[in-house]
């Protein structure tokens, strides 16, 4: 499912209308019967609830109008509000505007902030406010009356459920407004928009459902085709990419994954990403370290093979270590390099030195990311293998050069740009994850939760994708840049759904990287019974 702007979505709309013949209208009647069935679905006792729909003048507060007649055909009337005059109201919305008045149910007009205090008092004892107010077209914030209304909803104790997008929500824009209805649930129509998933106010959309009015699905598929709009991945997507497991399987179909990892003190992050890329899959896994802690982790870990190099007086790898571990490298399906190497200047020259030599998939993370951004013409080599770069804001700031407000505003153009500059695959960590490739597309995984903002999730991550990659190589699947791309999407989308599962399970305050390793199969299990898309 593709996330559209607000431009892109009026252009599907008259695209529907034109080219279908299907009436603007209908579009806003099936939009008014989805927000019905939306309601209808979420309480048993709808009928017995008070409810009231506010309405602004455009096609937002149309298909507040339409949810209001479907309400009344069942017998359920709600209290109508809307915030202008009925002269103001033009096009579908005032075809339905008239059709209330002439099925007498009552509307009543507001344009001031007095009109408004007069009726605020009868809210507070409802139990659902519909907000019809403002739909994707907004891009300022909210000031005056309108201000003062929102301001006021969101004092409401009651269930709010705002018509396609929260009012006052900017549909394109990351940039958090400062006064936004605080919705429960936010039903969209058609696809989700920018801001649904990425915004800073993400949590004022609530729970988010994403119904159909009629768009067709060619429209979608020529919008997809013609590029240049971020994807959301879905459980269906990736139910579909998941290596499939015959019979007569063995373990080197499933690949043999080099985790290059830890230093003294860190040998955590090692024992991470190495667990989690058994965990995820992989028929074989060997951690290349340090050799002061090569005993502290194959203690751990009985399935995962260690090798152990020379270290600096630190216990870091040291400039000896380079070569041996470059040539280990030649067998390996997938590889994952960084999580805490250090910065040590000799570990340094090690990455370099890799970095030019390797060539299988290999994910950088961590200590390796930070030692890309010290000279990021090393990606520039036209010889390397598909390379994913899995940074967090902060270490794409040091990576790029721009300033982490820049990233945070249009963290998918900055991503993007990157990706195609560079010729790899960046994987941007944030609340929403963003997988930019070097062709232009751009996926984003809605998976993950505030609990996985916690130490050595990223180690995880870079076990997870290394073992996807992995797989994909050992089973014939990797085959091109879009299955790079796949591979990284399923590895991403792993991750987070292990996570919401542990989240599930512990809460979000007690949630650590390893219960993320312990929910993969969990994670699986959900996947395969999942209808692919």
């Amino acid at each position: 499912m593709n996330i559209v702007t607000a431009e892109q979505m009026r252009a599907l709309d008259r695209k529907t209308i034109e080219e279908t013949g299907i009436p603007g209208i209908v579009l806003m009647e099936n939009a008014g019967i989805q927000l019905y069935s939306f309601l209808e679905g979420k309480f048993d006792d709808l009928d017995e609830k008070k409810i009231t729909i506010i309405c602004g003048k455009g096609n937002n507060g149309g298909d507040g109008m339409v949810l209001a007649r479907q309400l009344s055909m069942r017998g359920i009337f709600p209290e109508v509000i809307l915030l202008a005059r009925t002269s103001e109201v033009s096009g579908d919305a005032a075809v339905n505007l008239r059709i209330l008045e002439n099925l007498d149910l009552p509307l009543v007009e507001i344009t001031s902030e007095n009109e408004w205090l007069d009726v605020l008092e009868l809210l507070e004892d409802n139990d659902i406010i519909v907000d019809a107010i403002l739909g994707t077209g907004i891009d300022k914030p909210l000031e005056g009356f309108y201000a003062e209304v929102v301001e006021d909803l969101n004092s409401l104790e009651c269930f709010i459920l705002s018509v396609d997008i929260p009012s006052g929500l900017f549909s394109d824009k990351v940039a958090a407004p400062p006064l936004v209805v605080e919705a429960d649930a936010t039903v969209t129509f058609t696809a989700p928009k920018t801001a649904h998933i990425l915004s800073r106010r993400v949590s004022c959309v609530g729970e988010l459902s994403i119904v159909p009015i009629g768009t067709p699905d060619e429209l979608l598929l020529e919008l997809e085709a013609a590029g240049g709009t971020p994807r959301m991945l879905s459980e269906s997507v990736l139910s579909r990419l998941t290596v499939p497991r015959p019979m007569s399987s063995y373990k080197g179909d499933y690949g043999h994954v080099g985790i290059i990892a830890g230093s003294r003190g860190k040998s955590g992050a090692a024992f991470l990403s190495s667990t989690a890329a058994m965990r995820a899959g992989s028929g074989l896994v060997t951690a290349f370290l340090p050799e002061g802690i090569q005993d502290r982790v194959a203690s751990r870990m009985p399935e995962v093979m260690t090798e152990g190099f020379p270290e600096t007086d630190t216990g870091a790898f040291c400039l000896e270590a380079a070569d041996p571990v470059a040539l280990m490298t030649v067998n390996k399906s997938a590889l994952g390099i960084g999580p805490g190497l250090t910065t040590h200047p000799e570990t340094v020259e090690v990455i370099y030195e890799l970095l030019r030599r390797i060539r299988v998939p290999a994910v950088i993370d961590a200590d390796a990311l930070n030692a890309v951004a010290q000279d990021p013409e090393v990606l520039l080599n036209e010889n390397k293998p598909p390379m994913v770069l899995t940074p967090h804001p902060w270490e794409f700031s040091r990576l790029s050069g721009l300033d982490k407000e820049t990233i945070m505003d249009d963290p998918i153009g900055t991503a993007s740009a990157f990706a195609e500059k560079f010729n790899v695959w960046l994987v941007l960590k944030d609340f929403r994850t963003i997988i930019a490739s070097p062709d232009g597309s751009v996926s984003v995984s809605p998976f993950g939760n505030p609990g996985m903002a916690t130490a050595g999730m990223g180690d995880v991550l870079t076990g997870i994708i290394a073992s996807v990659l992995g797989q994909y190589a050992g089973s014939g699947l990797l085959n091109g840049s879009r299955s790079i791309t796949e591979a990284v999407c399923l590895g991403v989308g792993l991750h987070g759904i292990a996570g919401d599962m542990a989240s599930l399970e512990l809460g979000y305050e007690a949630l650590t990287a390893g219960d993320v390793i312990d929910s993969l199969p969990a994670a699986y299990q959900y996947l395969e019974e999942t209808e692919p898309a």
